[in-house]
């Protein structure tokens, strides 16, 4: 994100409703000082006080994200950037910390740090998937640009080599596969990424899921609508299982990532350990289950 550019945005923005920075803290509950900062482009606001801020300024929490205004027709593509946006600075804070702690323990220690972390992961490689923490202000924030069902993230940490990452999207009505897709990205001669995410974002208001693989370098999206042609589908129930921890990745085999559940009646929520297992029977429990799992490809 462009701190820079969102701290003119916010400027702007309070200067054309003919408040000082003084005025708009009182309004916040901040003092003048923070405003000053967050104009500056040295720092966002805290995310407790987004919506607040919006409200006064009058703008959305995509636009503020943006650092400018958006008009309808690119709602859409600036909503997915603002989220691959916090996500990746959600990331950089993260080694900035880890950076600073390293420092501040002791220059003295860090040959033997160094040293370390190149043996542990030379002798235990480092290949995992795991959801974003719910109570993360990188989630917090991704439910509140995706709407009310919110967005599921899962990050991937590789230190193995392969050769494509892919999406299996299968979709159940009744417990009875009708089709079958995936989305795939390639590295085949220029080297796989070590890190990543995947991000599903279901929109029932649009009836439609936005898909994201997003990994250094290189990014992947689509759409793939739900509930085609299916009656009174604006008052089905939804609900969601998915992997609640870390999961290592095992190479050349599909594993279970998310489902997203839709009934009209009795609504039951599946378990993902079935579905991890390869045990599907547990899908006809309910109308519609669209399945989400993934695919780290070797060969």
């Amino acid at each position: 994100m462009d701190l820079i550019k969102i701290g003119k945005y916010i400027a702007g923005k309070r200067k054309g409703l003919g408040l000082t920075q003084r005025q708009l803290a009182e309004k916040l509950g901040m003092s003048d000082k923070s405003v000053s900062k967050w104009e500056r482009g040295i720092c966002l606001p805290d995310v407790s006080i987004y919506s607040e801020l919006c409200r006064i300024l009058g703008i959305s929490l995509n636009e503020f994200f943006a650092g400018e205004d958006i008009v309808h027709e690119d709602l859409i593509q600036k909503s997915e950037e603002n989220i691959i946006g916090i996500a990746a600075e959600s990331k950089r804070k993260q080694n900035l910390l880890k950076a600073i702690i390293c420092l501040l323990l002791a220059i003295s220690i860090l040959a033997i740090i160094f040293i370390s972390i190149s043996v542990y992961r030379a002798n235990k490689p480092q290949n995992f998937i795991a959801p974003v923490e719910k109570d993360s202000i990188e989630m917090e924030t991704a439910k509140l640009l995706s709407g009310p069902d919110g967005a599921y993230i899962y990050k991937f940490t590789t230190t193995d080599e392969y050769k494509s990452l892919r999406l299996y999207i299968s979709k159940y009505y009744s417990g009875v596969l009708q089709d079958k897709e995936n989305m795939e990205l390639g590295f085949a001669g220029v080297g796989s990424p070590e890190y990543g995410e995947i991000l599903i974002i279901p929109d029932f208001e649009r009836f439609v899921i936005k898909i994201i693989i997003a990994s250094e370098g290189s990014k992947l999206s689509t759409e793939i609508p739900i509930l085609e042609n299916v009656a009174d589908r604006e008052y089905y129930g939804r609900s969601a299982t998915e992997i609640s921890e870390k999961t290592d990745i095992r190479y050349n085999e599909e594993q279970a990532l998310i489902a997203l559940i839709y009934d009209n009646n009795e609504m039951r929520v599946l378990d993902i350990n079935d579905l991890m297992s390869g045990q599907t029977d547990s899908l006809g429990l309910n109308d519609f289950v669209y399945y989400f799992s993934f695919e780290f490809c070797k060969k």
